[in-house]
């Protein structure tokens, strides 16, 4: 009866079965993953309901700018998350809610400034990022709404980010399904209903998320957490902030680098014409799918991975981390086969449209190839993310984009243009898994408790 038994968010990661405790705090994330990508394959399906592949194009322009909002959340949702783990482990439980709340405030202030950043050079930066005269129009009504709530979208990932930390995986897919089932829910009565087009997918977007963030302000509020976002325990220190920006920092940059490498890659699309950007937009809300549930089941690990260094428990953390790395690897397999042989067919799903059909069949029947390198790279990745060692995770989460994507992405067009597009991001992956891999061998030094440059600070 021991796999039915109810544990606490920090009994299941300090004492439950291993695999019990992967599972539980995995599930609840692949589901709201699962969720988060039907809403997304959602909204892309209503607007290609519309019959206009300059709409498609145009929120698939957009969504880069977005994920800088997506990146300064990550920067403490993931680096606080990291100390926090580490900090539960080690029975430091007023540092830990201290972190919670410098996270979130210091999120929500970068957040505003951020909205008024964009809305001022919206234009500019629209132009910047590749809209045509067919599709700026469309553009503009999605970015004018959803850049003003930016700070919402920032702290509420920095929420859910510390729901996981302290093990409450239920509560972070709750808050996220709300949302989503909202968004789910507006999204044809806006987009075609009522004809509002792409400002009617951003006004679900951001009625989806100011319901999940009132859900998530709830959750601390009614002390049911460990953790605060109570204004008054504002009490940043420089160990704090060391820990939480070493870690956050490189996974922060990664969000940018890769908005700024989608942002060059359309750039280069729409080169080839409005239909090959819309064509690829619908192929990444497609293969996210896969993307997500490896990363859904790998956030899963990393509070595990983080409370059990903090605890020194090194055989919980080995077997820990050798689960995560075959599912997230066999699942990444499972999922290249599946686009490999019907890549064609979901793309044909959401719009009826031949020539960006072909274009997004295309990019996607090589873009599969990526995947089989994804489950390892992620799973070292946020295992040093959750160890406390930023210059090794930020080699990798850097490095996918910066070292490799952006060099090739212009390489490869240059010498064998769409088709040396296609090949951009598999080349990328694999490379960056073999330095993944090489990086990991100091894993197995951390894991057997080797490493005492940060159980120092946690004992």
């Amino acid at each position: 009866m021991e796999e039915r038994k109810k544990y606490t968010g920090v009994e299941l990661m300090g004492s439950a079965p291993v695999g019990t405790a992967l599972i539980r705090l995995a599930l609840p994330m692949m589901i709201a993953m699962l969720a988060q990508s039907i809403y997304s394959m959602t909204d892309m399906y209503f607007i290609g309901q519309t019959k206009d592949p300059n709409m498609v194009a145009a929120v698939a322009l957009v969504n880069p700018l977005f994920m800088v909002s997506q990146a300064l959340g990550n920067i403490f949702a993931t680096g606080g998350s990291s100390y926090i783990s580490r900090m539960l482990g080690a029975q430091k439980n007023d540092e830990a809610r201290r972190t919670s709340v410098v996270s979130f405030y210091t999120a929500f202030g970068i957040g505003a400034l951020l909205s008024v950043f964009l809305v001022i050079f919206k234009t500019p930066l629209l132009r910047l990022i590749g809209a045509s005269d067919a599709t700026y129009g469309p553009a503009n009504n999605y970015f004018s709404i959803v850049a003003v709530f930016i700070a919402f979208a920032s702290s509420g990932a920095v929420m859910s980010g510390h729901m996981r930390s302290e093990g409450a995986t239920k509560m972070a897919m709750t808050v996220q399904l709300v949302g989503i089932g909202l968004n789910i829910i507006l999204d044809p009565i806006l987009i075609l209903k009522l004809e509002m087009g792409t400002a009617g997918a951003a006004w679900a977007t951001v009625a989806g998320q100011a319901v999940a963030y009132c859900v998530g302000m709830r959750y601390f509020l009614t002390k049911k957490s460990l953790l605060s976002v109570n204004p008054k325990e504002y009490k940043p220190n420089r160990e704090m902030m060391k820990q939480v920006l070493s870690i956050g920092i490189p996974a922060g940059i990664s969000n940018i680098i890769m908005s700024v490498s989608q942002i060059l890659g359309n750039r280069i699309l729409a080169s080839y014409g409005d239909h090959v950007v819309a064509g690829n937009g619908v192929h990444m809300r497609v293969t996210s799918l896969f993307f997500m549930f490896v990363f859904a089941f790998v956030m899963g690990y990393q509070p595990f991975a983080g409370y059990n260094y903090g605890a020194k428990q090194f055989v919980r953390l080995r077997k820990g981390f050798k689960l995560t790395l075959i599912f997230s690897t066999s699942l990444c397999i499972v999922g290249f086969v599946i686009l490999r042989l019907f890549g064609a067919n979901f793309i044909k799903f959401f719009i009826d449209d031949p020539q960006t059909i072909e274009a997004g069949t295309a990019i996607m029947n090589v873009f599969c190839f990526a995947l089989p390198f994804v489950g390892p790279q992620v799973t070292l990745m946020v295992s040093f993310q959750a160890f406390g060692k930023p210059i090794h995770s930020m080699i990798i989460t850097t490095g996918r984009q910066l070292l490799f994507y952006v060099p090739l992405l212009f390489t490869l067009n240059h010498f064998f243009g769409f088709a040396g597009y296609t090949w951009t991001q598999p080349t990328a992956d694999m490379l960056t898994t073999g330095i993944a891999v090489v990086l990991g061998i100091s894993i197995l030094k951390i894991m057997r408790g080797e490493d005492e440059s940060d159980l120092a600070r946690v004992s």
